[in-house]
């Protein structure tokens, strides 16, 4: 199963939602339960007997129909419950390496009708999701709170040596001694930094409501590093002879060793497979006015247009004026914000 696909079943099976707080009931009653999650003519035709009910999918109906032998049908967007009682009859020929019978049925129907299926056993007291041939654990809410708290923790101390790298960076940038491969350190850190984010988020949506705290803290944390990446193209694409070839989000297919590599991560960058590491790099200085500057996105661009990034340090506040639509007020106030990244940097 694509690894979207099966997040996104996680996510309906998360807590708060009707389907997960039937199951809930049905684990704690210890009756056990076989759940098709969705209905379609594949489905139809592995479908023997049972009773057609079309009723709200709630919590209770779920718990008490579960009581019944068979499984128990809904519909694709989960909000009826289809059938209940209902006995599976896939091919027995199918694949399987389930020894239960309620698992078994599970994994066959799943690979014959392409719809999710989900089984809770008494006996072991888990809750399973079987599509394409595969069984996926769903977890407890204190297994997944322990896994997204252990990821918060890393991705808390990868945010800090981030925020440390770009603070070294920014100083660089003011001198005018970027290389290339100082780019393509930053680029790793970052690409770390969004990979844990993302795990961080898939723990926080199969929480469901119970993911509320960690949310806040995974939130706080993206708030450092969020359109980072955006910026940094806008700063660096200009050295490319084509800018459109300067894409951070290519990184995202790399493996850990491939990331620790400057060469292959500035060739995926598009500075070719033998650039020269220490090269020298030219930035457009809108992170630093953005970001340290705190200026407003038009008066930036207004300024990236006209000026280098040094040419905007050593211009005054008569020059700046020059700038349509930049009058006394705004330029001591770019004067001040261009103070600031100066003072970030010594």
């Amino acid at each position: 199963m694509p690894r979207n696909t099966i997040r996104r079943y996680l996510k309906l099976l998360a807590p708060g939602t009707q389907l997960r707080a039937g199951l809930d009931r049905i684990l704690h009653g210890r009756t056990g339960a076989l759940i098709v999650l969705g209905n379609n003519n594949q489905v139809q035709k592995v479908c023997s007997g049972g009773y057609q009910l079309n009723v709200e999918c709630t919590a209770q109906n779920l718990r008490e129909l579960a009581k019944l032998d068979g499984a128990i049908v809904l519909s694709n967007d989960l909000s009826q419950i289809v059938a209940a009682g209902v006995h599976l009859v896939p091919a027995g020929d199918l694949p399987t390496a389930e020894t239960g019978t309620r698992h078994r049925s599970a994994d066959r129907t799943a690979q014959a009708a392409g719809i999710p299926v989900v089984t809770v056993s008494a006996s072991m007291n888990t809750v399973s999701l079987f599509f394409d041939g595969r069984r996926h654990s769903v977890e407890t809410v204190p297994q997944v709170t322990s896994r997204a708290n252990q990821t918060l923790a890393t991705l808390s101390r990868v945010v800090t040596r981030l925020m440390d790298q770009l603070e070294q960076f920014t100083q660089l940038e003011i001198g005018e001694q970027v290389t290339l491969r100082d780019l393509t350190h930053l680029a790793h850190r970052l690409e770390l930094t969004r990979r844990l984010s993302t795990e961080m988020q898939f723990h926080v949506d199969i929480l469901g409501v119970e993911g509320r705290m960690v949310s806040l803290q995974h939130a706080e944390l993206a708030s450092h590093f969020d359109g980072l990446a955006d910026l940094l193209t806008e700063d660096y694409a200009h050295n490319l002879t084509d800018p459109a070839e300067f894409d951070l989000l290519a990184l995202g297919n790399f493996s850990p060793e491939e990331l620790f590599s400057s060469g292959l991560v500035a060739d995926r960058l598009g500075f070719g497979s033998n650039a020269n590491l220490e090269q020298s790099l030219t930035t457009r200085g809108v992170r630093l006015l953005s970001r340290v500057g705190r200026l407003p996105s038009p008066m930036v661009d207004k300024l990236v247009e006209r000026y280098s990034l040094q040419e905007m340090f050593g211009a005054s506040v008569s020059q700046l004026m020059e700038i349509d639509g930049i009058g006394p007020r705004r330029a001591r106030q770019i004067r001040d914000a261009l103070l600031r990244i100066t003072e970030s940097s010594s």
